[in-house]
């Protein structure tokens, strides 16, 4: 199934601004609203266009899905997973970072272990703490100490 190009949805190009985006919204929405509708047939029509507008400005008007639309990287799905908030902070972080250009990969690898680390402490404090890890063999301490990451191991 061929994606939906947001822009086009919302009659605009890619170089539009927020103040575009508004507007175009405004019009399409008062243009494609399917209380405007009277016959069964143009009211189905109006519905499935105007989802298409509200969702095509749910992700154009909102900056750091954008950005991932632009780049090629957004997926609606991942607004129900919360993958897309954990890309736009990795972009976010990679911002902050200045680049010498002399790092290695096995800094990259360390660096990102060290931030993997402390998600990692979160997610097992919260594990063990609910009423089903309690009852597992396993504990968070066995997985946390022994978390491979291809050929290196994350020590805490």
């Amino acid at each position: 199934m061929e994606k939906e190009d947001l822009y086009a949805v919302m009659d605009l190009d890619n170089e539009c601004t927020q103040g575009d985006l508004k507007l175009s919204y405004k019009n399409l929405v008062l243009k494609w609203h399917p209380d405007r509708f009277h016959e069964e047939l143009e009211k189905e029509e109006a519905k499935m266009k105007f989802q298409s507008i509200q969702r095509a400005y749910s992700v154009l008007s909102d900056s750091n899905k954008r950005l991932l639309y632009d780049v090629g990287a957004y997926d609606s799905d991942d607004d129900e997973t919360g993958m897309a908030d954990f890309i736009n902070e990795m972009v976010t972080l990679m911002a902050q970072t200045q680049s010498t250009g002399d790092e290695s990969l096995e800094e990259f690898e360390e660096l990102f272990e060290e931030l993997l680390k402390d998600d990692l402490s979160d997610l097992f404090i919260k594990t063990s703490s609910s009423s089903y890890a309690s009852t597992t063999s396993v504990h968070s301490d066995d997985l946390l100490n022994d978390v491979p990451v291809r050929d290196k191991t994350i020590v805490v």
